[in-house]
């Protein structure tokens, strides 16, 4: 099932499948990632956003990090009260007149999660990157509510911005909390050791103050020929505790991806991703999130 956020004006420009493992309907009713998150309950239900921009550039979203000097300051998809950098447009109003595309995931609070985005989706987005902005490239950040993680690059093929080259296939990112309270986003770097280290070609690395990226890049001649797939596959897991003081464990499952294959790392914790093979998640897709708690999520 996908639902999309109806709003005036907002049309769907992404049609996103999740492989979520996760054995059941979560029930959460509304999908808004824009509301102040709850205290998180493990096993419980938890919705997420992924915002990405055709041709937006890691320093066009504005660093988190208080190392880097003189950033442009950080762009919130959620923010829609403030004045952006003397634009007059609001975080989120920037973002949307930048053709920047919002999703929505339905997530099990420490179960570890397989998001998966379609190549034939992502495709779309890197096109417009390529015949309207001035890099060829597409990053996302994740969000909730006032928190959001640094960007990414998903596709790049502007060496100038990412070094290396080509379709980002696998990213992972943790998701902290303190006695339930959600405290940060941070991707965790992948590095570039199946595909030949830093040196090669095919590695999008980029570092910026304390965060730093090295993804694997498929190379874009090679998408979809002889079976290849280009699609992104997105492993988000949690960390510290919930509201009753219980410490969650899938956060070092997605560490352990930096020395295990993703396939050898689902090998080793079948016992922790239970209905793995018939688990699915609901995705809601549209261009502006809502920011009301009151907003209804329309099933189409």
């Amino acid at each position: 099932m996908v639902t999309l956020y109806r709003k005036p004006g907002l049309q769907c420009l992404l049609s996103i499948v999740i492989a979520g493992l996760i054995g059941k309907a979560l029930g959460l009713g509304m999908y808004d990632p824009c509301t102040t998150p709850g205290l998180a309950t493990k096993g419980k239900g938890i919705y997420m956003g992924m915002a990405f921009w055709p041709g937006g550039t890691i320093a066009d979203w504005g660093i988190i990090s208080k190392t880097v000097a003189n950033a442009t300051a950080p762009l919130y998809p959620c923010t829609t009260s403030n004045n952006w950098n003397e634009t007059g447009l609001s975080d989120q109003a920037y973002l949307t007149s930048q053709g920047v595309v919002f999703a929505t995931f339905e997530l099990e609070v420490d179960s570890l999660m397989a998001l998966r985005i379609n190549y034939t989706d992502t495709l779309p987005l890197y096109t417009k990157a390529y015949n309207n902005a001035s890099a060829s490239v597409v990053s996302a950040v994740m969000f909730r509510g006032g928190f959001r993680s640094e960007a990414r690059y998903i596709v790049s093929q502007d060496t100038a911005y990412s070094k290396g080259a080509g379709w980002v296939t696998s990213l992972a990112g943790i998701t902290k909390f303190s006695k339930g309270t959600l405290t940060y986003l941070q991707w965790n770097d992948m590095t570039c050791n199946n595909c030949g280290g830093k040196d090669d070609a095919r590695c999008i690395q980029v570092t910026t103050g304390t965060d730093a990226q090295h993804s694997c890049g498929t190379v874009a001649s090679t998408c979809g020929v002889n079976g290849t797939d280009c699609s992104l596959q997105t492993y988000v897991g949690a960390s510290g505790d919930d509201r009753n003081g219980i410490a969650f464990n899938s956060g070092w499952m997605i560490q352990e991806i930096n020395r295990l294959s993703v396939l050898s790392l689902y090998d080793n914790s079948k016992m922790d991703l239970t209905a793995a093979a018939s688990s699915n998640a609901d995705a809601v897709i549209g261009q502006t999130p809502t920011t009301s708690s009151s907003s209804t999520a329309l099933v189409a």
